[in-house]
């Protein structure tokens, strides 16, 4: 969902309000368009961060936290994760949508710095507020400060794994496979493996007694489903013109 979040609802978006722009493809690597465009390139990681936002200023309001909680405090780390993240990644590698963003400034290692220290703070503030959310369900007792490493670990090896296996069918460019599916998935969510210790240190080491989340087999079903579709349907692109 947060793949295409980016995808349809920013560059999506963004390409059908930009005139002379067309989406020719749709995949897990990437919404391929006939031309470049600093808009429809920034509208990504920029829906990412706005959708990121709102979900967890949502998921901070609901009572009880729960499996429908977990989801959505999920989706919203991952999208504002992988919002900031992409700037910090733009600006090392100098691919990806925000090269794009930057193409033609000049000097362009200032541009590159700027967007750098922009991404490295954002990235960093919304760990912060992904893990400040997390630990208030801590504290009030309606997640148990043991099961959060197990619920945090586990999705974030989970998604690195499915976004490689996405990118893995792709049939733009084999080296996708490592700078969309495995930069996006293990490196754009490293920021996932702080939350725990980030979350202990606000609890104090020690919370009130909670019940521990228990397997939902409609969720995994749905997640089987979910993944299906990602790797068999739009792991080798569906076409958007004739």
């Amino acid at each position: 969902m947060c793949d295409m979040i980016h995808e349809v609802l920013g560059h999506g978006v963004a390409c059908a309000l930009t005139p002379g722009v067309k989406a020719l493809s749709l995949s897990t690597v990437a919404l391929q368009t006939s031309a470049s465009n600093r808009f429809v390139a920034s509208a990504g990681s920029i829906v990412n961060v706005a959708v990121g936002v709102v979900l967890l200023a949502l998921v901070g309001r609901r009572q009880p936290f729960g499996l429908t909680g977990y989801f959505l405090w999920l989706l919203a780390t991952l999208n504002l994760l992988n919002g900031t993240g992409y700037l910090l990644f733009s600006s090392i590698l100098n691919i990806g949508d925000w090269a794009v963003v930057i193409e033609g400034g000049r000097p362009h290692w200032l541009w590159r710095t700027i967007m750098g220290v922009v991404g490295i703070a954002a990235y960093a503030r919304s760990v912060s507020l992904s893990a400040t959310t997390l630990g208030g369900f801590v504290r009030s007792g309606q997640l148990a400060l043991g099961d959060v490493r197990r619920l945090v670990i586990v999705a974030y090896i989970a998604g690195g794994l499915l976004l490689v296996a996405g990118a893995a069918r792709n049939s733009i460019d084999p080296s996708l496979v490592l700078t969309s599916g495995a930069s996006s998935g293990f490196g754009a969510m490293m920021g996932m493996l702080f939350v725990p210790g980030i979350v202990h240190g606000l609890a104090g080491g020690s919370a009130p007694a909670a019940a521990v989340l228990r397997t939902s087999f409609r969720w995994v079903i749905a997640g089987a489903l979910t993944a299906f579709v990602f790797i068999a349907i739009l792991g080798p692109g569906i076409p958007l013109t004739k």
